[in-house]
Parts: C-alpha cells; structure tokens; sequence
C-alpha cells in the first residue's frame, strides 16, 4: 500500500496487476508517483496512472511501460517536445519572468509527450505499430484531474455506488453513447476489443481531459484496465470495493476477475480519501 498520508493530500493506496488466467504475459502497466515535498505535493498533486497494452501490436508491453514512466517525469518536470510542439513557447519556467504551467496542462503535456515517445520509439514512427490505452489521474486535496485515451477506465467510488468518469474510445463505446447498444450489449459485442484512440498509434493525440472532478472525504477513484470490468459487472466491482483497505480490494477484484473467467490482464489502481 502507497501512502501519500505525510504529504499536505491525505490520500491511501492501492495497486495491484495480474496477466489473467488466460494471457502468457501481463501487457498492462501502472504507476503511482507521490512527490517528495509537501510543498510539491499541494502544488501538483499525486499522479496515477494504468495502461493496457494493446495486444494486436507488436509492443504492447513495451508501449504501457513507457507511457507510464514518461508521464510520471514530464508531469512532474514540465518538460519534453510535445510542450514546444504545442505552441506554448517551451516550458514556461518563473525565471523566464513567465508564470509555471497550470496543473492540467501539465497533465495534457505529459500525455502528448508519452503518445510522442511512444509512437516514436516503441512504433518507431509508423502509424499502427505500437499503441496502448492510458488513464492518469492527478489527486489534489479537493478535486482530480484525468487524462485518458481508450478503454481503460476511472470510476467514483461514493457511498456505496459507482459512477464512470471516463469515455470509453472504443467502437462499442461509441455505440453505446448514440443509444445504439446497451452497456451490457457492449461488454459481449465482437468488436468490443477495437480502441479508436490510444496512445501511440499516431504520431497526434487528441487526449480527454476532465478538470476538477470534485472529491470528498471517504470517496474512492478506481482505475482499471478492462480486464476487470469485462469480468464483472459494476455492481459487483462497487460491492467488493466498499469494503477494505485499497490494497486489499485490489487484490479481492483480480481474485474476483480470475474466479470469472480472467480472459484478459487486469490492473486495478483505488485511492481513499481519508481527510
């Protein structure tokens, strides 16, 4: 269990990863940076972040990894070439007599960054070659923000019901936001598994940012990759999560995943706000 408890964010975590029964490797990847200083901490935030690998590609594994370690240092540090490339003028550092960067474009840079190192050096540059879905989120001491391509997912965890905050970039995603497919029709669709965004795939990324999600006390966010949700349904994931610390309703959902089939990886992040 990661515990951000000493920083000004008064946050407990939970993590945990497993291929599946099924897979004869783990593609997903995630990571939980919490800053050093307190001072850091309240300007900044917590940053976690799940990828899935998209197993069609070549490096899926590859492409998880690196997304996620490229948005934990460039989130942290503002730097990298997607910032130039988005016509922001570089870093804007407060000794250039320029304010720093908001927190969300932070965010929304480090994403560009990891789609741009990803899709140059996992895909070496062809479209298609290596890609990965992608969900960060930045904890701040009352609101998060996420950033996301794909079909991993975040979802509000509030008195005992749950509640998704991400889109999922997928055909059957789509579908089912034009009313075309119910949520259930969704899971056992046979273009289920087709993402229409992703990190990676091209070498430009129109990347979903939520700001300022609101968060109280005794609210949890969940992120997964979909080899949790497409075993169970969120009825059961709200059930299960409601009782626990983090770390050990992580390890209770994969069980959970595994007893149901545990077709694909699966990676569960949960964070508690404990004040």
């Amino acid at each position: 269990m990661t515990s951000a408890e000493n920083t000004s964010i008064k946050f407990i975590f939970g993590a945990s990863s497993d291929r599946g029964s099924v897979r004869e490797r783990n593609e997903d990847y995630y990571g939980i940076f919490v800053p050093e200083t307190d001072a850091l901490a309240a300007d900044l935030g917590v940053l976690a972040v799940v990828a899935d690998g998209m197993g069609g590609h070549l490096e899926g594994a590859a492409a998880s990894k690196k997304s996620v370690e490229v948005l934990g240092s460039v989130y942290y540090e503002g730097t990298g070439a997607a910032v130039r490339e988005e016509g922001h003028g570089g870093v804007l550092h407060e000794s250039r007599g320029k304010p720093a960067p908001s927190t969300v474009n932070r965010l929304r840079w480090a994403f560009l960054e990891a789609n741009r190192q990803v899709f140059e050096t996992v895909g070496e540059g062809h479209n298609g070659m290596a890609g990965t879905t992608c969900t960060a989120v930045v904890f701040l001491p009352e609101v998060i923000h996420i950033a996301h391509a794909g079909d991993s997912r975040a979802y509000l965890l509030r008195k005992g019901g749950i509640e998704q905050i991400t889109e999922d970039h997928s055909v059957v995603g789509e579908m089912v936001r034009k009313g075309m497919l119910s949520r259930e029709e969704a899971l056992k669709h046979p273009h289920r598994n087709v993402i229409t965004k992703a990190v990676g795939l091209r070498g430009k990324l129109e990347v979903d940012i939520s700001e300022s999600i609101p968060i109280e006390k005794g609210d949890r966010i969940l992120i997964c990759s979909d080899g949790l949700f497409s075993m169970l349904d969120e009825d059961e994931i709200a059930r299960v999560a409601a009782d626990g610390t983090p770390e050990k309703v992580c390890r209770k959902l994969i069980k959970r995943a595994k007893e149901e089939g545990g077709s694909d990886n699966v990676t569960v992040i949960i964070a508690e706000k404990i004040a």
